[in-house]
């Protein structure tokens, strides 16, 4: 399969089989990230990946601190979107919330459990910077998540990006012994999708060309 038809195909899935996801692949897919371009080769990015116990350790803690804390799912803005960014929101609601009403769950609630035990998946990938870079480096780490995203869609994996618990970035580093130097910037469940689970049948839009892209000439 071509790049372009992996972009295509590439969705988040936050349902998966109780298969196990082999060192091999997860490698694979980490080392495919790691070939991401960056400023002059700073190459930024650390990944942290855990699984069995050491991931159920986890998942008890972030369901603990969620539950004190209680941080949602939001844009992070602090003023109001703009009308039309916010329907891209609500476009996306649209076709998930009819999906998500089968499993018997408040929207939110699934949300906020979900990203707290990655949905499930058998691996758990956690996306470190270093501090010391400035926040421009943001972007280095974002191309080198699009690698792997891609690297294991190719592999027949799945994936789901999450931001969420990034807001427990200490619990996170204290669980899995990560220097306090370091700052977590995403989350990333990977596995093999659970292609009967309600939640994950439906496809988000995206916006079509003329909305992202100015010419001139």
């Amino acid at each position: 399969m071509d790049v372009q038809n992996i972009m295509k195909q590439r969705k988040s899935v936050r349902n998966y089989l109780d298969k196990i996801v082999s060192r091999a692949d997860i490698e694979d897919v980490i080392r495919c990230a790691g070939a991401a371009p960056s400023a002059i080769n700073l190459q930024p990015w650390e990944y942290v990946v855990t699984y069995g116990e050491e991931k159920d350790r986890l998942i008890r803690r972030l369901k603990k601190v969620h539950a004190m804390k209680h941080v949602s799912c939001g844009p992070g803005t602090k003023a109001p979107l703009p009308e039309k960014i916010s329907n891209r929101s609500r476009g996306a609601l649209k076709v998930m919330e009819p999906q998500i009403s089968k499993l018997d769950i408040p929207f939110n609630q699934f949300i906020e459990q979900g990203s707290c035990s990655f949905y499930g998946a058998p691996v758990a990938i956690i996306v470190l910077m270093d501090k010391l870079f400035p926040k421009l480096r943001y972007l280095d780490v974002g191309l080198s998540v699009s690698y792997l995203l891609l690297a294991a869609e190719g592999k027949g994996l799945s994936t789901c990006p999450i931001g969420l618990i990034t807001e427990y970035g200490d619990d996170i580093k204290a669980v899995l012994n990560i220097p306090e130097e370091k700052e977590v910037l995403l989350a990333i469940g990977l596995g093999y999708a659970d292609e009967t689970a309600p939640e994950n049948d439906f496809r988000t839009d995206r916006e079509p060309l003329k909305e992202i892209l100015t010419w001139y000439e």
